[in-house]
């Protein structure tokens, strides 16, 4: 009974501890904004590991540099979609991250380019990625019309 208890206490404190990030720092922040914003994040993996480092920090100007980045590698690297599927199911922080930076704030055409990659070409072993990806491209575009932007 004891040993039982014991694993409930260390199961609670271990989901209470998972809720409670700690805040972007000064520091943090620069170096995100740097990554977001320099253009280097070409790949999922460099994107994974950015996210891994300063999830926390993203917000304003560094939410808009990861979906730029998200933007870029979806519209000129969709083959690479698979290491997209892979790392999403690893860690699932990571692929609503990703969907979440499929956003308003690109650019219409590359909303376009993806919504349509998504619906038109997809892999059959990555359907419900595709559709993901499609629907969240759809719904920005659809806000961006709701604001009268073209």
């Amino acid at each position: 009974m004891y040993r039982f208890a014991t694993a409930i206490v260390v199961l609670f404190s271990a989901c209470i501890a998972c809720g409670h990030e700690h805040p972007c720092t000064a520091a943090e922040a620069q170096r995100a904004e740097a990554e977001a914003l320099a253009e280097t994040l070409h790949t999922w993996d460099s994107l994974h590991n950015s996210y891994t480092a300063y999830r926390q920090c993203d917000d304003g100007v560094i939410a808009e540099g990861y979906s730029e980045s998200v933007a870029r590698i979806l519209v000129d690297h969709w083959s690479t979609l698979p290491r997209l599927a892979y790392l999403g199911r690893k860690d699932t922080g990571f692929r609503r991250f990703v969907l979440a930076h499929i956003d308003a704030t690109l650019d219409v055409k590359d909303l376009k380019k993806v919504r349509a990659k998504g619906n038109a070409q997809c892999p059959s072993a990555l359907r419900v990625v595709c559709a993901e990806v499609a629907k969240q491209a759809d719904a920005a575009l659809k806000e961006d019309a709701s604001l009268g932007i073209k």
